[in-house]
């Protein structure tokens, strides 16, 4: 979502996602009670090939709302300039926290 809500963010999208405790700043907060805090990341991606269904994806998300009024041929546009070789990657963001 956050991804999604950069690209659109000239369409007034904002990224919404809950931000009490996440991989940018649970690093800051666990360390507050452990001495030693490792945060462990697995970077992953989708690879899209039919922007098409990735249109109809974003369509489909009531947190897109704001796109619902954005022709869908400005959307595809949008993410046809994010695309290399045929292939739009959207980022994953995955991890964990080790605290002793």
């Amino acid at each position: 979502m956050e991804y999604l809500s950069k690209l659109f963010s000239g369409y007034g999208m904002e990224e919404s996602t809950n931000k009490n405790f996440t991989l940018q700043n649970g690093g800051k907060i666990l360390s507050k009670f452990f001495s030693k805090v490792e945060k462990l990341e697995y970077m992953d991606s989708l690879a899209v090939t039919n922007v098409n269904d990735m249109v109809e994806y974003i369509y489909s998300l009531s947190s897109m709302a704001l796109l619902w009024n954005v022709p869908k041929q400005d959307i595809k546009n949008i993410l046809m300039r994010q695309t290399f070789n045929g292939v739009l990657h959207v980022p994953k963001e995955y991890g964990m926290f080790r605290a002793a």
